[in-house]
């Protein structure tokens, strides 16, 4: 298929889902033409997928369509922002260049788009012999509702989404070092199909001091906001929320840092002040947020170390790598 065929048929299509009311002139042009809601600041995303790097060789076109857009809502639920619509670069070798790759390509973006009503409205389509795809996903959010990373306080509450370390968990299963039997459907899902807690940012605006989506692993992405807030952490290693099939891997395998090192999970870690804790869990028991939440640890004055933990396994000081680095 040619370039502009392949634009036609599969990717046009994309740019009518949510939205588009909001953009004047989208995919199809030289360039796309947005008009920004009054009062909102405009939030820019950007995350790049490789074959072998980020993904299997051997995952579908719908999991790589749907994980790229994925990751990069991920990163806007983090900064509390409302998803309002992304652009698509795609490096295609010839094995994916047919009709059977895109349409299912196609599908995944569209059934995650439609979940939060983002548009695309535009990119490139070149050829490559590997597999890449870049996502720059934008959104809307007020001024002072902006989550950032470094405005976590001293006697902030530490909290995270959902469960920890089960995108890691995935990939060991996927690479023969764990019996893929032991792991659950709902971990492989977590894995291929990660869902970004855009409600939960949202809600966190008005209340959160600061906030991080966890994608690189628990440990380095909480030191991101240490680092930045120039503070440090206790962390309740016994409070962090695992999976079953994650608990019974970690009963059988001498790797307790495994589920805070590995990545993937693409869940939040936030701070709340002590004033705010209590209508936020009140709020929470209202809200379908579709993920539990849980406070993990409390925000301390900066020590050398950035994370001080309790009731961990020993030999902490052996965690060379805290999480996923490309170099």
């Amino acid at each position: 298929m040619s370039e502009f065929s392949i634009i036609d048929e599969f990717f046009k299509p994309l740019g009518l889902i949510g939205h588009s009311h909001s953009t004047d002139i989208g995919i199809g042009d030289d360039g796309a033409v947005i008009s920004c809601p009054e009062g909102k600041k405009l939030v820019v995303v950007t995350d790049t997928l490789v074959e072998g790097v980020h993904f299997p060789l051997e995952t579908s076109g719908y999991d790589i369509a749907w994980k790229a857009l994925a990751v990069n809502l991920s990163d806007l639920a983090a900064m509390g922002a409302v998803p309002a619509f992304y652009t698509l670069c795609l490096s295609l070798p010839p094995r994916c260049a047919d009709k059977s790759f895109l349409m299912d390509f196609a599908a995944g973006l569209k059934g995650l788009a439609t979940k939060y009503g983002v548009p695309l409205v535009g990119g490139d389509t070149t050829k490559s012999d590997r597999l890449t795809l870049t996502v720059s996903a934008h959104g809307w959010v007020d001024s002072a509702k902006v989550l950032r990373r470094d405005a976590a306080k001293v006697g902030d509450k530490i909290y995270v989404s959902g469960n920890i370390g089960d995108g890691a968990l995935a990939l060991q299963a996927l690479l023969k070092k764990y019996d893929a039997a032991l792991v659950s459907s709902t971990v492989f899902d977590k894995f291929y199909r990660p869902e970004p807690r855009v409600k939960l940012g949202l809600m966190l605006g008005d209340i959160a001091n600061a906030a991080i989506d966890i994608s690189d692993g628990f440990i380095a992405d909480l030191e991101h906001i240490l680092l930045a807030s120039n503070v440090s952490a206790e962390v309740d290693y016994a409070a962090m929320p695992f999976s079953d099939s994650m608990k019974q891997y970690l009963q059988e395998i001498d790797n307790p840092w495994l589920p805070l090192t590995g990545g993937d999970d693409y869940e939040l870690c936030f701070t709340l002040p002590v004033s705010q804790i209590t209508a936020f869990e009140s709020a929470i028991n209202k809200e379908d947020l579709g993920v539990p939440v849980r406070s993990i640890g409390t925000i301390v004055p900066r020590e050398e170390s950035g994370v001080i933990w309790k009731n961990a396994p020993e030999l902490v000081e052996s965690i060379s790598a805290k999480g996923y680095e490309h170099f």
